[in-house]
């Protein structure tokens, strides 16, 4: 394809005695040949993953010897966007593993089978506080993909995995499947998960404890829900 280091790297670097100046690329440095991924990439949640650990409190608590260098929630949640201010400093603690693409096409392969496989999010998505990894491989969707990887069964197997809901078409926004805040509608005709739902919302500040829509409901609406699902004004009035 015509990739060589330096189209990544760049040219600044010409021995071993200038290592330093090699560039690490950034999700721009993909965006020179995958800018269409790129794209949909800094629309989702993934490119806020640095922001939402940035803004969590609790972070700048703990001692430096558990945070710095990438360590902590810092290994996963460098997936997210970063100005370059904050990534010299960051490349000061920790040369590499401050990039956003190569979280789930390792490099330098940078597979596209490997990110299309449910283990590529295994590396976040797991332990206590986000049992997603555990909760999926215990699942007879989880089971069944394992199965099928081992060869138990057949290739044409139905194993749905992480990207087939998550990641439709390749679509690398990354979206909630069920729709943004979990929510699909119309709401369910079962009059339990309905009010399950409506609580949920109204938690979110979606709804007032009456059951009416508030300001915030524009944060919902025009969002991708699901296929051919949109939040609208006239759903939101029929959830009271």
């Amino acid at each position: 394809m015509g990739i060589s280091c330096d189209t990544c790297h760049g040219t600044d670097h010409m021995s071993a005695a200038d290592a330093a100046k090699a560039k690490i690329p950034t999700p721009e440095t993909c965006g020179q040949c995958h800018d269409a991924q790129v794209a949909q990439f800094k629309k989702g949640k993934h490119a806020m993953a640095w922001a939402a650990m940035e803004a969590m409190p609790t972070i700048h608590w703990q001692p430096m010897a558990l945070t710095e260098g990438m360590k902590g929630c810092g290994s996963c949640h460098k997936i997210g966007l970063k100005s370059p201010d904050q990534l010299a400093a960051l490349q000061k603690q920790e040369r590499f593993g401050t990039a956003s693409c190569d979280s789930c096409h390792t490099r330098h392969t940078f597979s596209v089978n490997e990110a299309k496989s449910p283990q590529a999010c295994e590396t976040c998505h797991m332990g206590f506080d986000h049992p997603q990894w555990e909760m999926y491989s215990s699942s007879k969707h989880g089971v069944r993909n394992e199965l099928k990887q081992l060869g138990i069964n057949s290739a044409q197997s139905a194993a749905p995995t992480c990207q087939t809901c998550h990641m439709q078409e390749g679509n690398h926004e990354v979206m909630t499947a069920w729709g943004f805040l979990a929510v699909r509608l119309p709401l369910p005709d079962d009059p339990q998960w309905k009010a399950d739902q409506v609580t949920i919302l109204q938690a979110l500040g979606v709804l007032d404890p009456s059951g009416k829509p508030t300001g915030r409901l524009e944060a919902v609406n025009g969002k991708r829900v699901s296929a051919g699902c949109r939040v609208s004004m006239q759903a939101a009035k029929s959830w009271d």
